[in-house]
């Protein structure tokens, strides 16, 4: 965790910039409760032609749900690197998190939706994917996760992103094949 540690005092000292802190709560807040990801799951599922990808979003947000915040988050409960590091907390320039720091909801979240999106339209979950990247740096960049916690959030959103996309597709396929 030292490593974690040292590396987050890095980019405060080295990144750190009043513009870019600006941006990266933005970009943050785009993850904030997942509400990003759930609005678009239901605008797409409120159109026939995008319902499949809006269903599979959907199924993998709630697998992620579950998966990161139900069962590993509050199992793990690691601490922030703020509460790990008291000279890291002088330069949070956002509310304080208050739940585990591992796996990262917000890039799990982030990363489940796009990833699904990806396996229907690879040009657009391009789009999806590099601001869920941006979003998963900007928690490393705001001081409240560790580097570990934003591969584990990939990692646990990839899978949940993949699961959701044959689950809603086979979903799919039992409603045409009923209808």
């Amino acid at each position: 965790m030292k490593w974690e540690i040292d590396f987050i005092k890095y980019i405060f000292e080295n990144i750190h910039s009043d513009i870019l802190t600006e941006a990266m709560k933005i970009i943050t807040g785009l993850g904030n409760y997942g509400l990003m990801w759930i609005v678009l799951s239901a605008i797409l599922i409120a159109y026939p032609k995008t319902r499949a990808k809006g269903i599979s979003m959907a199924i993998s947000l709630i697998i992620m749900f579950i998966s990161v915040n139900v069962i590993v988050k509050p199992f793990i409960d690691r601490a922030r690197p703020f509460e790990a590091d008291m000279e890291i907390l002088k330069n949070i320039a956002v509310s304080l998190p208050k739940d585990g720091s591992f796996p990262s909801g917000h890039t799990a979240a982030a990363f489940a939706a796009s990833v699904c999106a990806f396996c229907y339209n690879k040009r657009q979950g391009i789009i999806l994917l590099i601001i869920a990247f941006l979003i998963g740096i900007s928690r490393l960049y705001l001081g409240v996760h560790f580097p570990t916690d934003i591969m584990g959030g990939i990692i646990f959103g990839t899978l949940s992103g993949i699961t959701g996309f044959k689950l809603g597709c086979k979903i799919m396929q039992k409603n045409i094949k009923n209808s």
